[in-house]
């Protein structure tokens, strides 16, 4: 009996050790918690002198173990897909806010085609094509660029929304003071600051914008302002 218990007990401890490694950290999945379950019980059958059945308990609980890392590797890529598709559609919506859909017509159809593709491709469960393909599309879009319109006469917003640019860099209030749908003179930057002020992460900092904020831009020629300017239009 000692000599049978010398030799399942190693085996024993190598099938329950490794499994439990992996997923220390991401124990919410079924397969994790099955693979628990029949560690315990195996270690149960064990302990009563059952070693067949703690054998093929400790053999099942490894089996469970690996579905479980199975699933967190499949949800790390679903994560990672689902991050750069969110990154795509932000860099789609500031590229249509500075009309990059109008004077860049190759470069945004692409993209579409790209962003639709990315779309299909992650709700097929297909996260690391879709992953690539909104990789793509980001590039694509850095490609996108303000381009001032000549003799630019309204409708004139009284309110922007930040948005990261498609290059990838942050709007500033140099830039959104520069577009001619605001001011069309970037010298007018502390127009702006001075009317939200009290918004801004830090007072002081005119440099410190984030996306998503919501800026007042208040009328600095008599010129009548309404509405807030997203997707390339007043809304």
């Amino acid at each position: 009996m000692r000599a049978i218990r010398k030799v399942i007990l190693p085996l024993l401890l190598l099938l329950l050790a490794g499994q439990m490694l992996s997923a220390q950290n991401l124990r919410d999945n079924p397969d994790y918690r099955k693979s628990v379950e029949l560690k315990r019980q195996s270690e149960i059958a064990f302990d009563e002198g059952d070693y067949p059945e703690a054998k093929r308990l400790a053999e099942e609980s490894q089996k469970y173990a690996r579905l479980s890392d199975e699933w967190i590797a499949m949800m790390l890529k679903r994560f990672k897909a689902n991050s750069a598709l969110r990154r795509f559609e932000t860099a789609m919506r500031s590229a249509r806010n500075i009309k990059g859909d109008v004077n860049f017509p190759d470069e945004w159809a692409r993209a579409q085609t790209l962003y639709d593709q990315a779309k299909a491709q992650f709700g097929e469960e297909d996260y690391e094509n879709s992953y690539e393909s909104s990789l793509e599309g980001i590039e694509v879009l850095s490609g996108i660029v303000y381009i001032p319109s000549s003799g630019y006469n309204g409708p004139w917003p009284a309110k922007y929304e930040v948005l990261k640019l498609p290059s990838g860099k942050e709007d500033c209030l140099w830039n959104i003071a520069g577009y001619d749908f605001i001011y069309g003179d970037p010298w007018k930057w502390k127009l702006i600051y001075e009317a939200n002020r009290d918004k801004m992460p830090e007072a002081d900092n005119p440099d410190l914008i984030l996306p998503g904020m919501i800026l007042t831009i208040p009328s600095q020629g008599g010129e009548s302002r309404s509405g807030l300017w997203k997707d390339g239009k007043i809304q």
